[in-house]
């Protein structure tokens, strides 16, 4: 089961792109570059600097994106921060965001079993949140899931920006190429990913490229985004990690022959 000759656009950040190209060669696809994101640091790094500057107040800190991790620890380190109050529990929302901290070499004591922010609170359940107090790097436009269901249970979440999703620099040439020859799937690891193809692409080509090639997406928020623009999504991998969407792409071609639309 391979990807043999397969087109597959990649829409991450120039700098996260690489793993996800490198699984789709080694499944013998062709990754097509097009990165519509391009991640920064916060406007004003002070709230971030401020609550860095007082990790010893929080019981737990608390990731649910592989981002929010390397732009706090990276943030953190530029501070002089070293190393970690003992007291501080970490938690991660899934495998990429654990080996992103692992790389840091930030232990993680909890991870969620479902790579969610649905998971990763249900995986917080069972240590008492009652009283606790937790922070939450996330991005500029994070949403209120875990914050409010952590308030709910009686602990006190305080979220602080630890990255934007700004919009990539359009690269003119595989703009054409993938309006004129769309890929066989498009990726999407992030809502923002597939909102920023229309702004690069405009409204029209947009959707005469993804009208003529498959969608995969990573996450429950992502198909949603998707679906609101009444586009359909083939491919959700089980698991929420890049691995395991190459694995459902492969699947979905292994699976249906006639879904190829070349």
């Amino acid at each position: 089961m391979t990807l043999a000759g397969k087109r597959i656009l990649v829409t991450r950040s120039a700098e996260q792109a690489g793993e996800l190209a490198a699984l789709i060669r080694r499944a013998g696809g062709v990754p097509v570059l097009f990165p519509t994101i391009r991640l920064t640091h916060p406007e004003d790094c002070g709230p971030l600097d401020r609550e860095i500057g007082r990790l010893s107040s929080f019981d737990w800190i608390l990731f649910a994106s592989a981002n929010a991790a390397r732009f706090f620890c990276e943030r953190a380190s530029r501070l002089g921060v070293a190393s970690w109050p003992g007291t501080l529990r970490v938690a991660s929302v899934g495998p990429g965001t654990t080996k992103e901290l692992a790389a840091k070499s930030v232990p993680v004591h909890r991870t969620a079993g479902k790579h969610t922010a649905g998971g990763l609170f249900e995986s917080l359940l069972p240590t008492g949140i009652r009283g606790k107090r937790f922070l939450l790097p996330r991005a500029e436009e994070g949403r209120e899931i875990l914050p409010d269901a952590i308030a709910r249970e009686g602990g006190e979440v305080v979220s602080v920006v630890a990255y934007r999703n700004g919009l990539a620099e359009k690269d003119e040439a595989v703009a054409g190429e993938i309006v004129s020859r769309p890929p066989d799937v498009c990726t999407f690891a992030s809502p923002s990913a597939f909102r920023n193809l229309f702004l690069l692409l405009g409204d029209g080509e947009a959707r005469s490229l993804l009208s003529r090639t498959r969608i995969a997406v990573i996450g429950e928020v992502t198909a949603r985004a998707v679906e609101r623009r009444d586009f359909r999504v083939d491919i959700v991998p089980e698991t929420y990690t890049l691995k395991a969407m190459v694995d459902a792409i492969k699947a979905f071609f292994a699976a249906d022959r006639s879904a190829d639309p070349g």
